[in-house]
């Protein structure tokens, strides 16, 4: 869960707190690009792409789970989902040192892709690994992480940590942290038994 659905709620809460600030950065790159300030229906406009680039990405990493889940596997398919959020935490952790506003956005993109295809390919593994007696708690325990990643990034966001004025940027590439958490301990756990079976057709493995 930790670099499944908490990336779900741990990335929509990381983007309240620097708000303002991503917002003057936008204004300040673009007066130094054109000498000349951006007007604030501009601002705004630029500010909404950037929180709807999420939901975005959000739906097309909906869209390829379901081949991802089949053709890879559950478990390959949450590894690789990783890579999205090792991508976007590059962009936004260099976005104010390139002076591109630009990479933010192309960031929360492959953020959402990483939120869309965990929220369907973890409850989906967990559900078809966990033994029947603990099915149903193990598979609510998709809704606990994604509470626990909004409460975290409410904290994490505080000016005090690194919602701060120069800190901002590497707010938005901690997402990186709970991606390097499942990568290490992933790997040690089995893969789905249903897919094995069903989709692999390898029943040794499933048993």
């Amino acid at each position: 869960g930790i670099g499944g659905t908490f990336q779900y709620g741990y990335n929509i809460s990381i983007i309240n707190a620097p708000a303002s600030y991503i917002q003057t950065f936008m204004n300040t790159t673009w007066l130094e690009r054109t000498g000349l300030p951006l007007d604030s229906n501009v601002i705004l406009l630029l500010w909404s792409f950037t929180v709807s680039a999420y939901p975005l990405g959000g739906l097309t990493g909906a869209v390829v789970a379901g081949p991802m889940a089949i053709m890879l596997g559950r478990k390959m398919s949450l590894l690789l989902n990783n890579v999205f959020v090792i991508i976007a935490a590059t962009l936004s952790g260099f976005s104010q040192m390139a002076k591109s506003f630009e990479m933010i956005m192309l960031s929360r993109f492959f953020t959402g892709v990483n939120a869309g295809v965990s929220m369907n390919i973890q409850p989906m593994y967990l559900a078809e690994s966990a033994p029947k007696k603990l099915r149903g708690a193990v598979a609510l325990t998709s809704a606990s992480f994604t509470a626990l990643g909004l409460v975290l990034g409410q904290v994490v966001g505080l000016r005090e940590l690194l919602g701060g004025e120069e800190s901002w940027p590497f707010l938005l590439a901690s997402n990186v942290v709970p991606a390097l958490i499942q990568l290490t301990a992933l790997p040690w756990l089995p893969e789905s038994p249903r897919y094995l079976l069903i989709d692999r057709g390898d029943k040794e493995s499933c048993i």
